[in-house]
């Protein structure tokens, strides 16, 4: 749910999110993007991501998007400051 931004291989997460997501199937989760609220971008970048916590490269809100609407039939997007909200339904 609250993991991608952590993951070292975001490609891979989301190939193994679509491939485990039966057909009709419905996704929800939420997590960091960049560019939404200075704060949090600085406490990213200064703290979470040399500590290791988190882990580049991030989605935007224009780049999340994209690939969701790529790869999912249906997909809702809201934001919160720097955390995406989705849910997303793999086609039949």
């Amino acid at each position: 749910m609250n993991g991608f931004h952590a993951f070292p291989d975001k490609e891979a997460a989301y190939r193994e999110t679509y491939r485990v997501l039966k057909p009709g199937g419905t996704f929800c989760g939420c997590f960091y993007i960049a560019g939404k609220n200075k704060r949090t971008d600085w406490f990213i970048d200064h703290l979470y991501t040399p500590k290791g916590f988190f882990t580049p490269p991030y989605e935007t809100l224009d780049s999340l998007k994209t690939r969701l609407l790529g790869m999912y039939e249906e997909v809702e997007i809201s934001t919160v400051e720097s955390m995406a909200c989705f849910t997303y339904k793999k086609g039949e």
